[in-house]
């Protein structure tokens, strides 16, 4: 039987040569780039056939030995000469600028000024944040990079990877056994339930109820879970219900489901099932320590929370524990534990620090930590103020869904953008605009409510329309 392969050059997902090579072309003026000219000059090689070129950057066949072995040989020599990348690099980007490059300016501080690199980095670096494979330490070491405008290092730390450590071929089979194998290791959890439950979803879509409510009935751990989440999240029948959510959730976790597992806790810790007694918040600890054996990345999350603020009676508020769980967490991808060790620095007033775990989650998408950013740039603390970059935060957390997103970014943009104008980034005065952004949060934000009135109030003021006056009514009542 054929084996199928996945394609490492035609979308975001893989931190590959060929994705390498993909994103350098696109971001290239040059309108007659052919990928064996790059491959020609990353491997100081010539006369090579097109044909074996594209399937190294299709992920078909692996890299040749002899140019693995070429680019060993070339870290070797960049432990003791650091310069050694100099030539390769700027080679790229003369390709990227149309054969325009100065090599009269061939040195490490000119590489890392030339903007299209700086795309390049950009998206390679989106890239390796999609990419399972790529550790955080090297996610970590690129992000730096980039923030410090080290565009050399950037790519020679990615030329290591996609040349020497990243797998290719990959057989879409084996790639997707390995991922279920390594997240169902200590679950009851069989292949069946995830070829049911992923048959449903291609089948009938992944909204589609009845078939989901139908699996869950029958025990399927992955359609218990989706069913408890809408319940939870009020998706079904317009309002969270939390004894149905807890149901579905308890069969899931009957199969170790880690996030199932730490979810019961979740609602006993909240009080959405029971009353937060002792009995209660006992019950929470022990399905969260169930979840954390599971290594849910949810539940040491919440052991940090609990060595942070000292909610559960037994165990004392411990920092160093605290700090060390929101750690365990990351290791293990949660975003928001980045977010809580950035609060514990913001709050010692340690901003550096803060900032930095703030926009490692910002970057993976995080509605509050993009808030937090926005504040920090609005205020001017710690950084030079800079009204643009934080209308810029602002929308990426608004840019989120109603379960995830800050309602803070909405008040943002109405309070200080949109309700007075901001003419010096170009935003302009837009009332309406900001009463439909505030009307967005009213119920999530009782601040929001004295905001609506004072625009309804001006929109009276600039138009005489009692429609305007009758809603500062009606927001009046409500304080």
């Amino acid at each position: 039987m054929n084996k199928n392969f996945i394609r490492l050059n035609t979308n975001d997902n893989y931190f590959s040569f060929g994705n390498f090579c993909r994103v350098v072309k696109e971001v290239s003026e040059n309108k007659y780039f052919v990928q064996t000219d790059l491959f020609e000059i990353l491997f100081d090689t010539e006369n090579v056939a097109d044909s074996t070129v594209n399937n190294y950057c299709t992920g078909f066949r692996p890299i040749n030995i002899k140019y693995k072995n070429y680019y060993r040989d070339l870290f070797d020599s960049y432990k003791t000469n650091k310069k050694v990348f100099t030539s390769i690099i700027s080679n790229v980007i003369n390709l990227l600028n149309d054969n325009s490059y100065d090599y009269s300016t061939n040195t490490i501080s000119s590489i890392n000024e030339d903007k299209k690199l700086y795309r390049v980095c950009e998206r390679l670096y989106s890239i390796s944040k999609n990419d399972s494979d790529v550790s955080s330490v090297l996610s970590s070491e690129l992000l730096n990079c980039l923030n410090n405008n080290d565009l050399y290092t950037f790519i020679i730390r990615t030329l290591n990877y996609i040349i020497l450590e990243k797998k290719q071929p990959i057989y879409i089979e084996e790639n997707i056994n390995n991922l279920i194998e390594k997240s169902i290791y200590d679950t009851n959890i069989s292949m069946k339930d995830i070829q049911e439950f992923v048959q449903i979803q291609l089948n009938s879509g992944i909204w589609s109820l009845r078939a989901i409510k139908q699996l869950a009935n029958k025990g399927n751990p992955f359609a218990c879970f989706e069913m408890a989440s809408m319940e939870y999240n009020g998706i079904i029948t317009g309002k969270p219900r939390y004894d149905k959510a807890y149901q579905y959730y308890m069969t899931a976790s009957k199969y170790n489901h880690p996030v199932a597992t730490w979810a019961i806790g979740y609602l006993y810790y909240n009080g959405n099932i029971g009353t937060k007694s002792k009995r209660d918040l006992l019950l929470a600890v022990k399905y969260f320590n169930k979840a954390r054996r599971l290594k849910c990345s949810n539940a040491f999350n919440s052991f940090g929370l609990i060595y942070l603020n000292g909610t559960i009676p037994h165990i004392k508020i411990n920092r160093k524990k605290a700090i060390a769980m929101f750690e365990l967490a990351i290791s293990l991808g949660n975003v928001y534990a980045y977010n809580n060790l950035g609060n514990i620095y913001e709050k010692e007033k340690n901003y550096e620090k803060a900032i930095d775990f703030y926009t490692i989650s910002a970057d993976n998408g995080d509605s509050w930590a993009n808030n937090q950013l926005g504040e920090f740039y609005r205020k001017g603390i710690f950084v030079k103020k800079n009204l643009a970059k934080a209308f810029e935060y602002y929308e990426k957390a608004a840019d989120s869904t109603q379960y995830t997103m800050c309602p803070w970014a909405y008040y943002n943009l109405a309070k200080y953008f949109y309700a007075p104008g901001c003419l010096e980034i170009g935003v302009k005065k837009e009332l309406n605009k900001a009463a439909e952004l505030l009307k967005y949060v009213e119920n999530k934000l009782p601040e929001s409510i004295v905001e609506l009135m004072d625009v309804y109030l001006e929109l009276y003021k600039e138009t005489s329309n009692n429609f305007y006056m009758d809603m500062f009514n009606h927001y009046k009542n409500l304080t």
